[in-house]
């Protein structure tokens, strides 16, 4: 299960029509809403996003926040045994029956628990099936009141819980606990009530306390069903109404209690300390009593606060690029916390040493904006950008998910704050935005910013000394006093790209096998690819792929080559430095990222249809006009040398890089992130690399997908693309041959640990003729050995909180297999554990189940059927075709594989890794 430890403020950006004409925001109409005899609350939406599926909720209005102090832990524990066993579905039936319809656990069916709510979910269930429909429904029937809560699945879960807590219990959560509990939520029942809880608790209650916490919170007052997909919206009312009406309230239930925050006015600091944290962090928080905002009041603060944010956020990155600012990154959040209280977030990463004067610089510049707000243009782009994403997703709006409006109904359900439909918000949106001041973002952050109920946190290493709480008070006294003066910011009219192009030749024209879509060669030699379709509007995707990549570098400049793409995009593009390109692009919404990989160069991206031509100019000045500039390089290296430090701390870096040096047999190639490969990075090679690597586009084949005007964006492609250079160069990848040893490798490797745990990969690998017929076999065998795994380390022996595995099956740059399997847990396992991988790999080689084989196809052919319907899908299709010469496979010959592949493929393929694998094994335990 999820186990969300913050109910944080996720803001659904709503907006409406004009403020003066009406009082009360309407509701979405689309949405079915309704309360039953007994006090539960039902929301249905039809919703064809992915068709023939339908996404199904239970959201209960309760949390770790009322246990008894016997209890803690105990709200998580219950969401875990929702999955163990009810009325209708005894033990593991429930999960077995979904599972066998194709909707797979973890991914489709999950749940969370936090302070104050609960939540289940079933989702991407198929609606052709009416008796899965009604099954479904049943389980959230389940749900309200009838967990079996055996002694057995409860002493079976105990070993589970405890897992997940070893998992969870990171050195960044740990530090992030003790500010979160000794100083933001000091004082409040909140600060004793995580929801993982205590595994003192965990481990030793009384079977009854379960039972009484489930008796007395799991209701169906505090309950709701959310529906959402493509269902008959009356049909689904009438089967909710008959199902769920017959569930009694019980009498004498205690009244859902709602807790206070204490504001005392005053200022907490801390140093919150850890041995196996890397770098140094400042955490600055303004604690405010959550503001209950009602209707348009709601809806305003909304704009407002993604106005400041967005002004004040890019303030931050633009002045943190500079040489001389002592902070390498900081940033500034309003959010809910937990349901009484609201935070006002400062979050800033020092440079070395500089803890004082990044606080200075950070609160400086939120006083300045608290003082002056924003400047005209400011403002102007902020309100631009803001607007045309919120355009964009309004023309689109047919490909929101079931699942996302899930989100945002359960949301409503726990706040009861304002919930109008996309149209209705955007349009209040684009109204609303022409009449906001700056006067009105001052008053703004005036409402959030006060001088007390204040708290600073420094997190780091133990091994440290850290400023007092004087010095930081000190400066924060002098931050105060200091005469400010109001933000300037820079802006230029000069254009983005100077030169006249002319529009280049087509030189042929040519059809893709399998798949309708054009390929037009250019007069320069660039190919490019245009696939219009209609699953997305106004989004336009691009790829590019070019073979070559480092593997055609020399073994001296690899170190530089990591960084070459970084420091390139961190410089910005032709006349243009990072920031300066940022407030020249505003309000345009493209993407695009220049990529180098060991066996070829990229481009990936993606834009809105009118901002198209924005996306031409960036690709050819990435070509003709990259950027390098020395304070970026500078400022990049300071960040790789804080990655540095903090991967030392990272217990598990250590066995990764072993594992990493295994897979490759120690080739000299491969490298490791450490100091030494630090150095070793070059400025001017970097250039170097990148005017190698990137040297021309006639090597280059670009594919675009999306809602194109096919003639449009070929007569761009031939005004950018084609006027990018030729270089006479075609190149392919050099095989370097980073493979296992022959064999097995074993890697052991001991860390002193906070949290004793053993980390443990095992990863097959061997020679496999290359279809998508093997493809799918040996995918299908990663998806039984994680099933097979999964239910004896953890539901039989309550070893792991959960485990991975995968296969896959490439023919880039050989045909070669991967099953990988991995999962933490407790020490006192391990070897035990391990065993259960090769074990359940021996078993498949004669015997495999054919209830968990028949799911995983199902689960294969639900996925397919459901990813046909969107870009990303066509773009890997196309991709893999023209990049690779793969073969395109229709959906139903797809599903004629999947159909036709065997319990004896499976065991063949079961037995060539078992006998042919070269094996790497991974392990990392606790010295203590």
């Amino acid at each position: 299960m999820r186990t969300f430890t913050l109910g944080l403020f996720m803001l659904f950006i709503v907006f409406s029509i004009p403020v003066q004409s009406q009082d009360v925001v309407p509701f979405d109409t689309s949405i079915r809403k309704g309360v039953l005899s007994n006090g539960m609350h039902y929301y249905i939406k039809h919703n064809e996003e992915p068709k023939e599926r339908a996404s199904f909720y239970f959201a209960q209005n309760v949390g770790s926040v009322l246990e008894k102090e016997t209890q803690r832990g105990l709200a998580h524990f219950l969401e875990h045994m929702a999955f163990n066993g009810t009325e209708h579905y005894p033990e593991k039936t429930m999960l077995e029956y979904l599972e066998k319809n194709g909707i797979k656990f973890g991914s489709e069916i999950n749940a969370f628990t936090s302070f104050d709510k609960t939540v289940y979910n079933i989702s991407k269930v198929p609606v052709t099936n009416p008796r899965l429909i009604d099954s479904t429904l049943l389980v959230l029937h389940d749900w309200s009141g009838n967990l079996s809560l055996t002694d057995e699945e409860i002493d079976a879960e105990r070993g589970v819980i405890n897992e997940e807590w070893r998992t969870r219990n990171t050195p960044g959560f740990r530090v992030s606990e003790r500010i979160w509990t000794e100083a933001v939520l000091a004082g409040s029942v909140y600060s004793k009530r995580m929801p993982i809880g205590l595994m003192s608790v965990v481990n030793n209650f009384e079977y009854d306390e379960l039972r009484d916490y489930y008796k007395r919170w799991y209701r169906p007052d505090q309950q709701a069903v959310i529906v959402v997909g493509d269902i008959d919206v009356d049909e689904m009312e009438a089967r909710i109404k008959t199902l769920f009406s017959t569930i009694p309230l019980k009498k004498n239930l205690p009244v859902r209690p709602e807790f206070d925050i204490e504001f005392d006015g005053g200022t907490k600091f801390m140093t919150s300390t850890d041995k196996e944290i890397g770098t140094v962090g400042i955490q600055f928080y303004v604690r405010n009593k959550a503001k209950d905002l009602k209707e348009f009041e709601y809806v305003d603060n909304g704009i407002k606060k993604s106005l400041v944010s967005y002004i004040l956020n890019n303030r931050y990155r633009e002045m943190t690029v500079k040489p001389e600012c002592p902070a390498l990154s900081a940033g500034y959040s309003y959010s809910n916390f937990v349901r009484p209280l609201d935070i006002l977030g400062l979050s800033i990463q020092p440079k070395t040493g500089k803890e004082l004067e990044s606080f200075e610089f950070a609160l400086t510049e939120l006083l300045r904006f608290v003082k002056f707000g924003a400047t005209e243009s400011e403002l102007e782009r902020a309100k631009k950008s803001i607007k045309n994403s919120q355009l964009s997703r309004l023309k689109n709006k047919d490909k929101i998910s079931s699942d996302s409006y899930a989100n945002s109904i359960y949301s409503y359900f726990f706040s009861k704050d304002p919930m109008p439909d996309i149209d209705w918000s955007v349009n209040y949106l684009v109204e609303r935005l022409a009449t906001i001041s700056n006067e009105d973002l001052i008053n703004h952050v005036a409402s959030q910013y006060k001088k007390e109920d204040l708290v600073i946190a420094v997190t780091g290493p133990e091994d440290k000394e850290y400023p007092t709480r004087e010095a930081f008070l000190e400066v924060y006294d002098k931050v105060h006093k200091s005469d400010l003066s109001p933000f300037e910011d820079t802006t230029s009219d000069e254009p983005l790209i100077a030169e006249d192009l002319k529009e280049q030749a087509v030189v042929k024209t040519e059809k893709l096998s399998g798949i309708d879509a054009n390929m037009y060669t250019l007069s320069n030699g660039a190919k490019v690819v245009i696939y219009p379709t209609t699953y997305d509007k106004d989004v336009i995707y691009i790829k590019g792929y070019s073979p070559g990549g480092t593997s055609l570098l020399d073994k001296e400049m690899l170190p530089s080559s990591n960084a070459v793409t970084y420091v390139a995009s961190q410089s910005g593009l032709g006349n243009f430095n990072k920031i300066d390109l940022g407030k020249k692009l505003a309000g345009t919404n493209t993407s695009l990222g220049m990529g180098l990989g060991e066996l070829s160069e990229s481009v990936s991206g993606r834009s809105t249809k009118s901002d198209i031509e924005v996306l031409f100019k960036k690709l050819y000045l990435s070509f003709e006009a990259p950027r390098f500039e020395q304070e970026a390089f500078d400022l990049a290296i300071e960040r790789f040398k804080k990655g540095i430090e903090q991967k030392k701390k990272n217990k598990k870096s250590t066995l990764q890089d072993s594992i990493s040096l295994a897979l490759s047999n120690h080739n000299e190639r491969t490298l490791i992130f450490d100091e030494e490969l630090l150095t070793e990075i070059n400025f001017n090679k970097i250039q170097e690399i990148y005017k190698d690597r990137f040297n021309g586009v006639d090597d280059f084949t670009f594919v675009f997908v999306g809602d194109i005007d096919e003639a449009h964006v070929l007569k761009l492609a031939q005004k950018y693309i084609g006027n990018i250079k030729a270089s006479g160069a075609k190149e392919s990848y050099v095989d370097h041959e980073y493979n296992p040893a022959k064999g097995k490798t074993t890697v052991r490797v001991k860390e002193d640990m906070e949290t004793p745990q053993t980390t443990v990969r095992v990863i097959f690998n061997g020679e496999l003729s290359y279809n998508l017929k093997n493809g799918l076999v040996v995918n299908m065998v990663g998806e039984l050995l994680k099933k097979s795994c999964h239910e004896v380390i953890r539901e039989e022996e309550g070893g792991s909180y959960g485990v991975g595995a995968s296969g896959s099956l490439t023919d880039i740059p050989d045909e070669r297999y991967t099953v990988s399997v991995g999962f933490d847990c407790n020490p006192d396992k391990t070897d035990q554990l391990i065993a259960v991988v090769y074990d359940e790999l021996e078993k498949m080689t004669t015997a495999v189940n054919l209830d968990d084989l028949n799911e995983v196809k199902k689960s294969f052919i639900k996925s397919r059927t459901e990813a046909v319907n969107n870009n990303g899908y066509w773009m890997n299709v196309i991709t893999s075709n023209v990049f690779y010469g793969r073969k395109v496979y229709s959906l139903d010959e797809y599903i004629a594989l999947v159909n036709a592949i065997t319990e004896k493929d499976i065991k063949k393929a079961a037995g060539t890794i078992v006998k042919k694998s070269d094996i790497v094994e991974g392990v990392l335990v606790p010295k203590n």
